[in-house]
């Protein structure tokens, strides 16, 4: 059996309405929060309002970073280190899907600790104590919320980098599936997608143990079971999706990400896809590999799942998952030319930080197959 350590320091409060209790839950952490949010979803559906209410009622000062984007940037971290600093926050509030989840994270870091975000990346890790963060996700994909990593974009080498460690875990997680009801349609294909990699990627990752497999297959199994139906707005469904990001959040904790991410990569931060959706295009090709490297772990996965497995069968799963939900097919059918490949291949060798953690020593051939195959 492979031996693993576990400690997860996050308190979860799964609930439909769990919000209300904001600030119930905040109580003793500070006077002053700031509410870290992108820039649409939370004004528009009255949760910003709704927020300060709460926190108000508890006579907590709220101050607001409504800058989030999608795949934020080093520089986003840096202008909410300084809302922080202005306002002399004591604590975080992160509202949104894991863009704003990890903005806060990195936020979190340099605020407490000094320096730039920059001191702060891959390889090195933060454990040291931080201040308090509440994390709210909006999304059922990141699993930011129970996870030791913030994801960030280097503006100037365009690449997609870390901030990680055990200071990285938030203090506690709402998980509330009512929020939910309001995700886009494309948003729900999108996170769930990139919840089912994570789970995938976990189980087939280097350093996988009995307890991250029960999580990824028990991640996997509800994905596939809800995730069509969550993208039609069902939300019992986007409940369980929630339920099942969260899951493959605490696996990745243990295993990392691998090949589905360090090729994906390069199509997010090139094309401006979706993260979820640049996984998924990738897993297929990757499934290729897993099958031929490692076929007991295929083996198991699929009859993990109760389906029969059969040479191919990896993939045949993972391209259905696709279709289903309306992802893209191919890179080609996304505008890249092939004389481009060569680029995409050079970006994801970049990724040592995921590759790394595949079950087989990923070599330049193999990217470079991988990438023809979902071409």
């Amino acid at each position: 059996m492979q031996s693993f350590t576990h400690w997860h320091p996050t308190r979860v409060i799964f609930s439909r309405g769990v919000l209300n209790e904001l600030g119930k839950v905040s109580e003793g952490l500070g006077k002053r929060a700031l509410i870290v949010t992108g820039r649409t979803f939370a004004i528009k559906y009255g949760y910003l309002d709704l927020m300060r209410r709460l926190l108000g009622e508890k006579g907590i000062e709220a101050h607001v970073f409504p800058q989030v984007e999608p795949n934020p940037t080093l520089g986003t971290v840096k202008k909410c280190v300084e809302e922080a600093e202005k306002a002399s926050v004591d604590f975080f509030v992160a509202f949104g899907g894991g863009s704003a989840i990890d903005v806060a994270k990195a936020a979190n870091v340099v605020y407490t600790l000094g320096g730039s975000v920059e001191d702060y990346l891959y390889p090195k890790t933060v454990e040291a104590s931080l201040r308090p963060l509440i994390a709210i996700p909006t999304t059922h994909g990141t699993g930011s919320e129970v996870t030791r990593y913030s994801v960030l974009v280097d503006e100037r080498t365009r690449m997609k980098v870390t901030v990680s460690g055990s200071a990285l875990y938030p203090t506690v997680a709402l998980m509330d599936p009512q929020v939910l009801e309001h995700l886009p349609r494309d948003q729900a294909a999108a996170t769930g997608l990139d919840a089912l990699s994570h789970a995938v990627e976990a189980f087939f990752g280097k350093r996988a143990n009995p307890f991250s497999d029960m999580l990824a297959l028990e991640a996997a199994r509800i994905i596939l079971e809800n995730l069509p139906c969550a993208v039609e707005g069902v939300l019992d469904c986007r409940e369980w999706m929630l339920y099942a990001s969260m899951l493959a959040g605490y696996a990745i904790n243990f295993t990392g990400t691998n090949v589905g991410h360090g090729l994906g990569y390069p199509l997010t931060t090139r094309l401006n896809l979706p993260h979820g959706l640049a996984n998924a295009m990738i897993l297929p090709g990757a499934a290729l590999y897993y099958e031929a490297l490692v076929p007991g772990r295929a083996r198991r996965f699929m009859g993990g799942l109760g389906l029969d497995y059969y040479p191919g069968s990896l993939r045949e799963l993972l391209e259905r998952v696709k279709q289903a939900v309306g992802a893209p097919a191919r890179l080609r059918d996304l505008g890249v030319r092939r004389e481009e490949l060569g680029e995409y291949i050079e970006d994801a060798l970049r990724y040592q930080r995921n590759l790394q953690n595949a079950p087989f020593n990923v070599e330049r051939d193999h990217v470079a197959r991988i990438f023809e195959e979902v071409y």
